[in-house]
């Protein structure tokens, strides 16, 4: 948490980073340019604060990973209370698939085809739904959202009570990738359309932010959201305006299926073996690809996002 500006403002503009680790590489390169391009000419008018938190996943981020060393999604893990029966029932029907215990081809190729079945049956959408809505019941199996707040969610909480308790306007941007077309970018909010800070991000953002609860969204509704214990924990009345820049990278069943090889080799493998490195080289593909525009268009575009954030401090100058 490193604030420019004053320590506790009433005015804040956030940008967060790696909350799903891996995927922190383009979070930081944007909070970088903020920091090299942005800040040098910034006048910060009194009460008003930059704050770039970085790494809200280190262990994620340092084993490019999405999830922290317990296996937990961050992104998952932002609730009040945890129920550890709770699991959506199309992933209990598909659990075996989605978290085999072996990699073994005869067997990987029956259970793709129960999963090709369920698309074919029900729908893409569905399928990535029941993928990574986040379940509270299995430990072991992908997006796990934790038996309780992680040690980080407690920390990033804990200082947004005491940085931000005055805060009367927090504009956050935490950024993401792996959904949506190659280099694209969707805004996307947690918050249904009825909630006040749904409206005020439009206006932060006017190119408009999707709601995931609402169906709007490439992202299918899900649990435990940053976004959502984020606007419990700021002072009563304030001003929220929130978006997940969400940047595509590949189709979405190379994605999922980069996580759940992760997730197996977490359990099963050895991270220090060809198949280990291989998965790891391409869980960092699917959420940090190798291309040199992919990387121009996503910094050019989060740079726009941050300027659009910032244009809401008063009588900051860029």
């Amino acid at each position: 948490w490193v604030c420019f500006g004053a320590h506790r403002p009433r005015h804040a503009v956030v940008l967060s980073s790696g909350t799903h680790g891996v995927e922190g590489y383009t979070g930081s390169a944007i909070q970088h340019h903020a920091l090299e391009t942005v800040l040098p000419r910034l006048a910060l008018a009194p009460g008003t604060a930059l704050v770039i938190q970085h790494a809200n996943n280190p262990y994620g981020f340092a084993w490019h990973r999405r999830v922290n060393e317990d296996n937990v999604d961050f992104n998952r893990n932002f609730r009040e209370r945890f129920d550890p029966t709770q699991c959506p029932a199309d992933y209990e029907a598909l659990h075996d698939c989605l978290n085999p215990p072996d990699l073994e081809p005869a067997r990987e190729a029956a259970r793709w085809a129960r999963v090709d079945a369920f698309v074919a049956a029900y729908g893409l959408r569905r399928f990535q739904q029941a993928a990574v809505e986040g379940q509270y019941r299995y430990p072991k199996g992908m997006q796990f959202g934790g038996h309780a707040q992680t040690a980080g969610t407690r920390h990033l909480l804990a200082l947004v009570r005491e940085h931000l308790r005055h805060a009367q306007t927090v504009v956050w941007l935490d950024f993401h990738t792996g959904l949506g077309e190659f280099g694209a970018c969707e805004l996307i909010t947690g918050a249904p359309v009825a909630d006040d800070g749904y409206a005020f991000s439009q206006q932060v953002w006017p190119a408009g932010v999707k709601s995931a609860a609402a169906g709007e969204s490439l992202s299918t509704p899900l649990n435990g959201l940053l976004d959502r214990g984020l606007s419990a924990a700021l002072p009563a009345g304030a001003r929220f305006a929130f978006a997940y820049p969400e940047y595509g990278t590949w189709a979405p069943m190379r994605v999922i299926r980069a996580m759940r090889a992760d997730n197996w080799l977490a359990h099963h493998g050895d991270r220090g073996d060809a198949t280990g490195r291989a998965i790891e080289a391409e869980m960092l593909e699917a959420f940090r690809p190798g291309s040199r525009d992919w990387e121009r268009r996503v910094v050019a575009s989060g740079a726009a996002l941050v300027a659009q954030a910032l244009a809401r401090l008063p009588r900051a100058r860029t």
